[in-house]
C-alpha cells in the first residue's frame, strides 16, 4: 500500500488495518500524521476534498487556519512526538520532585520499601504509557478501545491500591487532611496539564485525549503523594489521593465540551 492507496481509502469513506498499511505507516511520517487522534486529520482532509466550500467561505477557512497555526502553540505542537512526549515526562517527574522537595513524608524510613518501591516503579511506567499512548501512533481500528481500557485501568488502579495500605502507614480518624492533599496534588500536577493542551495538535480535545490525560495525570498526583502523605486512612487516600484521576477526567471532559461550543 502506498500513500496514493491511502488518501483514495479515506475518500472513500474507510482505511481498512492490515499489514501492508502499517508497513507503510512504520516508513511514512506523512501518512501517519493521517491517522494520529484516531484519524481525525485523513478524515477531515477527505471531508474538504469531497465537499469544497462555498467561495465565500473559502477565504475564511484559510485565515482561520492561518491563525491556528501562528503563535506559541502553534510553534509547541509542531515539534516531533518525541520532543513532546519527552517534555511532557520531564514534566511529570518535576512535579513529582518538587512534591517530594517540598514536603517528603515523615515516616519514608519506616516504610515498607519494597512497597514503595513497587508502588513508585508501577506508577510511573502507568505514566509513560499514557503519554506514549497520547502522542504516538496507535493501530487503526481498536485505538478507541485500547485507550478507554488503559485509561479505565489506571484511573481505577488507585483506589484499588487504596484498599490495601501499608501496614506502619498512619490511620487518621475521619477524612483529615483529604483536601488538602487533593489540592496538593492537583496543583503540582496543573503544569503538566497546560503543557498537554499546549502540545496537543488538536483544537478540540479528542476522546483519546481526554482518556489519556486524564489517566496520566491523575497517576503522576498519586505517585507525588505516595512520597508525601503518610496517612493510610482509607477515607483519606480514596478521596484526597485516588479521586484525582476523576477530577482530571471531569475536567478535561468539560474543555473538550468548552471547545465544541465555542468551534459551532
Amino acid at each position: 500500500m502506498d500513500c496514493a492507496e491511502i488518501r483514495e481509502s479515506f475518500l472513500r469513506g474507510a482505511v481498512p488495518p492490515n499489514a501492508a498499511l502499517d508497513a507503510h505507516l512504520a516508513l511514512c511520517p506523512h501518512c501517519r500524521e493521517l491517522f494520529e487522534h484516531d484519524a481525525k486529520l485523513g478524515r477531515s482532509l477527505a471531508s474538504a476534498a469531497l465537499a469544497a466550500p462555498a467561495e465565500h467561505d473559502f477565504f475564511a477557512q484559510i485565515e482561520a487556519r492561518v491563525a491556528r497555526e501562528t503563535g506559541l502553540r502553534a510553534w509547541l505542537r509542531s515539534r516531533p512526538s518525541k520532543l513532546r512526549f519527552l517534555v511532557l515526562v520531564l514534566s511529570a517527574l518535576l512535579a513529582v520532585a518538587v512534591g517530594a522537595g517540598l514536603n517528603l513524608r515523615p515516616d519514608l524510613a519506616l516504610y515498607p520499601r519494597a512497597r514503595l518501591v513497587a508502588l513508585l516503579a508501577l506508577y510511573s511506567l502507568g505514566v509513560l504509557f499514557a503519554f506514549k499512548k497520547e502522542l504516538f501512533l496507535s493501530a487503526p481500528g481498536r485505538a478507541l478501545a485500547d485507550h478507554t481500557l488503559l485509561a479505565l485501568g489506571a484511573l481505577g488502579l488507585p483506589f484499588l491500591l487504596a484498599f490495601a495500605p501499608a501496614t506502619d502507614a498512619v490511620r487518621v480518624p475521619g477524612l483529615a487532611g483529604a483536601f488538602g492533599c487533593f489540592s496538593y496534588g492537583a496543583l503540582l500536577t496543573l503544569p503538566s496539564a497546560l503543557l498537554i493542551w499546549a502540545l496537543d495538535r488538536d483544537d478540540r480535545p479528542s476522546v483519546r485525549t481526554v482518556l489519556l490525560s486524564a489517566a496520566a495525570l491523575g497517576l503522576s498526583a498519586n505517585l507525588l503523594l505516595e512520597l508525601h502523605c503518610p496517612n493510610g486512612n482509607l477515607g483519606h487516600v480514596l478521596l484526597g489521593h485516588a479521586s484525582l484521576g476523576v477530577a482530571w477526567l471531569l475536567m478535561w471532559a468539560l474543555t473538550r465540551r468548552l471547545s465544541a461550543v465555542q468551534g459551532s
